[in-house]
């Protein structure tokens, strides 16, 4: 029999009992409902967000962020250094990120075995990297397909002699709208929404939208009740609790939502909450004479990879790497470090311009804690390592512009960093990421809860169960060790259908 997509704010939902309880569906819960359902378990997943498909993502900045992100898109780090980007809609981050697909490389593998003792795991996940990709319907992104803004970046890139590539992606009769960032509608992006959650669906699987789990009771007993708040239509007001009973809960709800949730629950060890990397992104903006109209076509199709190291030995994915990228109106105008006459002058280029982020991986430096209003608290401080890295990479990406003929490039801080030339370069010393100067965005959200074979060590035994409880599992990134990869929407796939997999085999 079919499963169903059930709005709790449109219809009752009552108290019930089923085998596994999900906690989230994006890349992690959805792969662990179809291949839970696909085993013959019986499957309940929890969503706060709503289910946006087709017209109903209509490509304006402000209903989009309101219906689409964590906290209308204002989530932050608690000194307001970083703006914290998580997807809250059924599908989770696929229905909200650039359709990156990165998998998880040789060199953070072989770091995992050898820093964390987690070689059971990483020997194993080979296969698992392989059926990711074909999940999501990965493919290389057609040279037709590299719009002008992502062509001007590679040609820099060349022009220095840099190693870069045209990436990976999951996207499928892309019209090349250039709204990836706030929901396709021509549901194009072959994410959890459109693979994993129709699979769970003919599974059996039923999806429950606008139910927010804020507590797991029983966390050592046979069977776990996780309590929810039922949400209104919008999303934004709470407006009735239910109790659902289950002999297992998995936790996919990304590494600050599933530690908010376990920490609410007084559930796991010391480590929960803790090593949290948020892998910041600095925006980078360069200004040609020519029109690019960069928010024509697939956002982001061209990397720098010179810089990006995949097996340093201390921390495994670490350096930088350099990414075009465009959003639209909203959000350019928001990342703009100007107020007055000069940002409708900067918006007035809106044609003219080309971006790039700047992706640098960190070590574990923040954590999450719950307030006493339950709500979340993300504390980050960065690591010298990291300031002394986000300046290479704006020199580096500010001589990438420079070399494909920029006429300006634009480093968004407060002051703004505005480089003509590589004498301009200089300026760049002065670039300090204190609070509220630079807009650094994390999308990348690792940590909190690490795979560990010990708990003196993490949060999470080798198959996701979180250490001290009775079948309570986590199946996402917050069990990264270190950075996964430079996205991790592929990773926290290929690791979710691992663990998967392994609770399939005990519970058979």
């Amino acid at each position: 029999m079919s499963g169903a997509i059930l709005d709790a704010s449109r219809a009752a939902l009552l108290d019930r009992s089923v085998e596994i309880c999900i906690v989230g569906s994006g890349c992690g819960g959805a792969t662990a409902a179809q291949v839970l359902a696909e085993a013959g378990h019986e499957v309940l997943v929890l969503e706060e967000g709503s289910d946006r498909t087709g017209r109903a993502l209509t490509q304006r900045d402000a209903a989009m962020y309101d219906a689409l992100y964590m906290d209308r898109g204002g989530r932050a780090t608690d000194d307001l250094a970083i703006s914290v980007m998580q997807g809250r809609a059924l599908g989770g981050g696929g229905v909200i990120n650039a359709a990156d697909v990165v998998p998880i490389p040789d060199g953070v593998l072989a770091h995992w075995e050898r820093r964390f003792g987690l070689g059971e795991m990483t020997r194993a996940l080979g296969p698992y990297r392989e059926r990711a990709l074909a999940d999501l319907r990965a493919s290389r992104i057609d040279e037709s397909q590299v719009n002008e803004a992502n062509r001007l970046l590679r040609a820099g890139a060349q022009a220095l002699g840099w190693r870069g590539e045209v990436m990976m992606h999951n996207r499928r009769n892309c019209g090349g709208l250039g709204t990836c960032l706030i929901g396709c509608p021509l549901d194009a992006k072959q994410g959890p929404r459109f693979v994993a959650i129709p699979a769970a669906l003919s599974a059996g699987a039923n999806f429950v939208l606008r139910a927010r789990a804020v507590r797991i009771e029983g966390a050592t007993q046979a069977t776990k009740t996780v309590v929810c708040r039922v949400l209104d239509s919008a999303g934004h007001h709470e407006q009735g609790e239910v109790r659902i009973r289950a002999q297992h809960v998995i936790v996919a709800a990304s590494a600050v939502s599933s530690a908010q949730l376990l920490l609410r629950s007084g559930v796991g060890n010391e480590h929960v909450g803790q090593h949290l990397m948020l892998q910041p992104q600095l925006p980078l903006v360069a200004r040609f004479a020519q029109p690019v109209r960069a928010f024509r076509g697939i956002p982001q199709s061209f990397a720098i990879t010179e810089f990006e190291q995949e097996a340093h030995p201390e921390h495994g994915l670490w350096g930088f790497r350099i990414e075009a990228v465009m959003g639209t109106p909203g959000i350019v105008g928001s990342l703009l470090p100007f107020v007055g006459a000069k940002g409708p002058q900067m918006m007035a280029e809106y044609d003219h311009i080309a971006a790039a982020l700047l992706l640098i991986p960190d070590a574990p430096s923040g954590r999450v804690s719950v307030l006493p209003s339950g709500r979340v608290r993300v504390d980050y401080t960065a690591r010298p390592d990291l300031l002394e890295r986000a300046r290479a990479a704006v020199r580096a990406g500010a001589k990438a512009y420079l070399a494909a003929g920029a006429v300006e490039v634009l480093v968004p801080v407060v002051p703004p960093i505005v480089i003509r030339s590589l004498a301009d370069l200089e300026e760049v010393d002065a670039l300090d990421l204190r609070p509220a100067t630079a807009p650094l965005l994390s999308a990348h959200q690792q940590g909190t809860l690490r795979f560990a074979a010990s708990p003196r060590d993490g949060a999470l035994d080798l198959g996701g169960r979180v250490h001290g409880t009775t079948g309570v599992y986590v199946f996402d990134s917050s069990g990264f060790p270190s950075s996964a990869s430079s996205h991790t929407m592929t990773p926290i796939l290929t690791v979710s259908r691992y663990l998967a997999d392994r609770l399939v085999a005990s519970l058979t």
